[in-house]
């Protein structure tokens, strides 16, 4: 592999000092290029829900309208820093659902690559909810039709792994 690199021959600052400007000016070996951690890549991923909370909230109003809720209510603490919650009367997440709900490229609108053609949902990726459990804690309280208890699961990410809980309501 050649890479080519331009070479600047343009005089160092004076403000520097002269042993300083040698130092610069001497080759230095390149940096190991190395794999990042998974745990931060995850966390890069998220950088947008880091950076702009209103992200976050946009993909969750996209997942109310995508579960068919005539009715969805928004609270912002602190521009989303300190709370973003959404609430809905969308049809809810299966039980079955919960165990992989904030996982990566998890999702219910395609199965395979041939859907995206026909997709017709606001989001289909499956990675806001899990990269937001990548920035700090997910509770996802839910109940679906003809059932007589909903369920509050808490998502968040410990030392790379997903810690879940679920209450019953």
């Amino acid at each position: 592999m050649e890479v080519e690199r331009e070479h600047s021959e343009e005089p160092l600052p004076t403000m520097m000092a002269e042993d300083e400007a040698e130092a610069i000016r001497v080759a230095k070996e390149p940096p190991k290029i190395h794999r990042l951690d998974q745990s931060v890549v995850n966390r890069i991923a998220a950088g947008e829900f880091i950076q702009r909370p209103v992200s976050a909230v946009k993909e969750l109003v996209e997942n109310s309208l995508d579960a068919h809720s005539t009715s969805t209510n928004v609270v912002v603490k602190d521009g989303g820093l300190k709370l973003i919650q959404v609430s809905d009367d969308g049809h809810g997440i299966r039980y079955e659902d919960l165990s992989i709900l904030c996982e990566r490229h998890t999702t219910s609108k395609l199965s395979n690559f041939e859907d995206l053609q026909s997709i017709k949902s606001m989001g289909f990726r499956g990675e806001a909810l899990a990269s937001m459990t990548y920035v700090d804690h997910v509770t996802v309280t839910t109940i679906t039709a003809g059932q007589l208890h909903g369920y509050r699961v808490s998502y968040e990410m410990v030392s790379r792994s997903m810690n879940q809980r679920l209450v019953l309501l």
